[in-house]
């Protein structure tokens, strides 16, 4: 696999790109939650999906609970929302006594969907976020199970997430094809000047 040559700079770049998605997710999330909600990015990687094993982010190697679900206009790809089961369990009965995998799945695709109106944004053009989906399986296999090819990049990043002085751990991964890091990364520099 081609090492990545993505420069510090970028990496900044990419990890205020994210930064700026969380926010946009916070203002639905709070609706959701009915109180303010947090969202905080204390990491970033990116890696190729074939490399995902030895050098991806990822929270567990145990079962996980995911939203996962398609990004479908822009920059096309995948999108998914991992936590350890009790923090996705905790999160869903901080917000709702009803059916809490129907709540978790609200909450992940609201994250997710602010993930994407943000893209949108710095692209300039339509994004969205589609068909979001629990799945609970180890985080390499739901990768995995995308059936993108192993040079498909995958960008990762380590989330706390507080509602009601609750902190909840995630992660985010966004699958796109290698073609797309230029596009997103001249974008992104376009946006900051």
């Amino acid at each position: 696999m081609t090492p990545l040559n993505i420069s510090m700079e970028q990496m900044i770049a990419l990890h205020s790109f994210f930064a700026e998605a969380m926010a946009v997710s916070e203002a639905g999330l709070a609706e959701i939650c009915g109180s303010e909600t947090e969202i905080d990015v204390l990491e970033i990687r990116c890696s190729h999906l074939g490399d995902f094993a030895e050098s991806g982010l990822r929270l567990s190697e145990d079962m996980t609970a995911a939203v996962i679900g398609r990004v479908e206009g822009a920059m096309p790809g995948s999108l998914n929302l991992v936590a350890e089961p009790e923090d996705a369990l905790a999160w869903a009965q901080m917000v709702s006594c009803e059916d809490p995998l129907e709540t978790y799945v609200a909450l992940g695709s609201e994250l997710l969907a602010g993930m994407t109106s943000a893209l949108a944004e710095v692209l300039q053009s339509p994004t969205e976020f589609c068909d979001p989906r629990l799945v609970e399986e180890p985080e390499l296999a739901m990768l995995v199970k995308t059936h993108a090819p192993s040079d498909t990049l995958v960008f990762s990043t380590r989330l706390r997430i507080e509602v009601r002085d609750e902190l909840i751990t995630a992660h985010a991964h966004l699958l796109v094809e290698p073609k797309y890091l230029s596009r997103l990364l001249s974008a992104l520099s376009a946006a900051s000047h």
